[in-house]
């Protein structure tokens, strides 16, 4: 969909069978824990442990606390020709809305509720504000939970020396800093923007889209006035809406192309606004 770096992996795909548009990329499994890496006490440094699988070739230096992916094809080695899959589909399992007017007397009442299911979306947001591609840029308070490299105290817990040595505390040590990490660390390198499952999120929706209430004043009220009708009335435009997305607007798919359908990336949400209004007929 090209939204992020130069040479960005494919991250939308087209293939007989799937549907149109699918989203393409690696499955996340977490983050490397301390217990993945054998430790050297007298040198302090990390090496990771025979067997286990190496994401090196995607994000370099793996570290505890690295971003990790599935083996999808069990060599071992993560790799973008091999170890990429339909990791969602954009499109609904089925869409709808409903509109309808309602009068009670003097009153009279318009709602329209649309909605969306079994849609997924590609968080595009998500992925460029949890990384450290960028030196010094903000990120978003998910990643206030991320694998820590640096004590409270400031000193550096975990680090790569000149080279290319995995270099920390101790492991147990290691492991109590680190204990409610919950996100691995930033990851700096352009393999922060492969695309990848945990960027994936369910679209599905149920908007508010529109609410009007209004009171006519009686005709017989009016006749002194020399006014023929006189309707006041109150509009809400996008009132609510129900969703587990965790961006900005579900209903969001910035790229004009369907073959590339569901990214969210930089889109504005859309606005909420309330109209008082007046009609009168003389």
């Amino acid at each position: 969909a090209s939204w992020g770096v130069s040479g960005q992996p494919t991250d939308y795909i087209i293939r007989i069978g799937d549907p149109v548009g699918s989203m393409w990329g690696l499955v996340n499994d977490g983050f490397y824990k301390v217990s993945d890496f054998d430790y050297d006490a007298a040198t302090s440094v990390y090496t990771l442990k025979a067997g286990t699988v190496s994401n090196a070739g995607i994000i370099g230096t793996i570290q505890p606390g690295s971003v990790k992916f599935k083996d999808l094809d069990g060599d071992g080695v993560i790799n973008l020709d091999k170890d990429r899959t339909i990791i969602g589909n954009p499109t609904p399992k089925f869409t709808g809305g409903w509109n309808n007017q309602f009068t009670y007397k003097n009153w009279d009442m318009s709602l329209f509720i649309n909605f969306s299911y079994g849609n997924d979306i590609y968080n595009a947001n998500k992925v460029e504000f949890t990384n450290g591609y960028t030196p010094n840029s903000n990120m978003i308070d998910l990643m206030a939970g991320r694998w820590k490299v640096v004590t409270a105290t400031g000193q550096t817990a975990q680090w790569v020396n000149s080279g290319g040595k995995v270099v920390g505390i101790a492991p147990d040590q290691l492991t109590a800093l680190n204990a409610n990490a919950s996100i691995w660390q930033p990851i700096k390198g352009s393999g922060a923007f492969y695309p990848s499952s945990w960027a994936i999120e369910d679209g599905s929706f149920l908007r508010i889209n529109n609410f009007t209430l209004g009171y006519s004043v009686p005709v017989e009220k009016l006749s002194k006035l020399k006014i023929s009708k006189l309707r006041f009335y109150f509009t809400a435009n996008n009132l609510a809406v129900f969703t587990k997305y965790t961006g900005y607007d579900p209903e969001v798919s910035v790229r004009n192309s369907p073959l590339t359908p569901g990214l969210d990336y930089s889109a504005y949400p859309k606005s909420r606004s309330f109209i008082f209004g007046v009609n009168a007929s003389f």
